[in-house]
């Protein structure tokens, strides 16, 4: 299969989407969007392997289509935004010439100190981890189990003195204490490989739990205006301390950026802004 290629043109750059089915052992529909030439999104979906021709080429014209009318969408909001901001209004065309002008640009979102938008962060900060590193299959040899099993252990440890571990929901806490007997009985049976196998479906579903924390409204919001922001921010030229500052609110939400907060000098303009196009398209998703 070949799949879909399309070439649209939006605020006056030509976008190309192209959707096509990868087969093999873990087949994938993955979706590239070049601007001019230039990848700035992908995204990938795994896929029935038993899957006939038919249902295959239908979910590759359902996520090509979704990708396109998404980035259809946000260009129509950009330009309408910027429409509006180049059409003054009966009141400020009458209005004194002495008036100051309304500052220019994307303003950026504050955290109000102890409020509910604050706690969801802190706690994505905590968890967000977590979900990242073992929502993964099972591991497959004795070793890895206890490599895998010992850094779930020293996760769980640091969640559970994290100030924010007081902020999770009892089900969360709940599963820490649960998952953290377990471990406690694999080591009493001195790392037993059965005993790791029956513990593993646990994590594994707890860190796809974890992986839902940014699909929380107050945090959807919040993040739509952080990234728009950040993109205005890189767009001046340049990695400033302010825009790391305002990107360590979205730790926990990507390996890739939080290997960015970890060492910022180690990552280009267009690699950051790589992945805050790619959190910008799972936010709109």
């Amino acid at each position: 299969m070949s799949g879909l290629i399309d070439k649209i043109v939006l605020l006056g750059r030509e976008f190309t989407i192209q959707t096509e089915y990868i087969s093999g052992a873990a087949p994938k529909i993955r979706t590239l969007v070049y601007d001019g030439g230039r990848l700035v999104t992908s995204r990938e979906g795994t896929h029935d392997l038993n899957a006939d021709a038919d249902e295959i080429e239908a979910k590759v014209r359902r996520q090509h289509k979704l990708i396109t009318d998404t980035l259809i969408k946000r260009a129509t909001e950009l330009q309408t935004t910027k429409g509006a901001a180049a059409q003054p209004t009966a009141a400020a065309s009458a209005a004194p010439k002495t008036v100051e002008p309304a500052p220019k640009g994307t303003p950026k979102p504050t955290v109000e100190p102890g409020s509910p938008l604050e706690i969801a962060i802190a706690v994505r900060k905590t968890i967000g981890p977590f979900g990242l590193a073992f929502a993964h299959p099972a591991p497959t040899t004795a070793g890895e189990y206890e490599t895998e099993l010992e850094a779930v252990e020293g996760a769980i440890d640091a969640i559970m003195k994290s100030p924010a571990y007081e902020h999770l929901r009892l089900d969360e806490q709940l599963t820490m204490i649960a998952i953290r007997g377990q471990l406690a009985t694999w080591r009493l049976a001195d790392n037993d490989i059965a005993v790791a196998t029956e513990i593993w479906p646990n994590i594994e579903r707890f860190a796809f739990h974890q992986q839902k924390i940014s699909d929380r409204r107050e945090l959807v919001v919040f993040d739509h205006q952080l990234l728009t922001w950040a993109m205005s921010q890189l767009g001046k030229g340049s990695i400033t301390d302010e825009l790391i500052e305002g990107l360590a609110n979205l730790a926990g939400r990507s390996v890739e950026l939080d290997a960015f907060l970890a060492d910022p000098a180690a990552m280009s303009q267009m690699g950051l802004l790589e992945i805050l196009l790619e959190l910008m398209d799972q936010t709109l998703a």
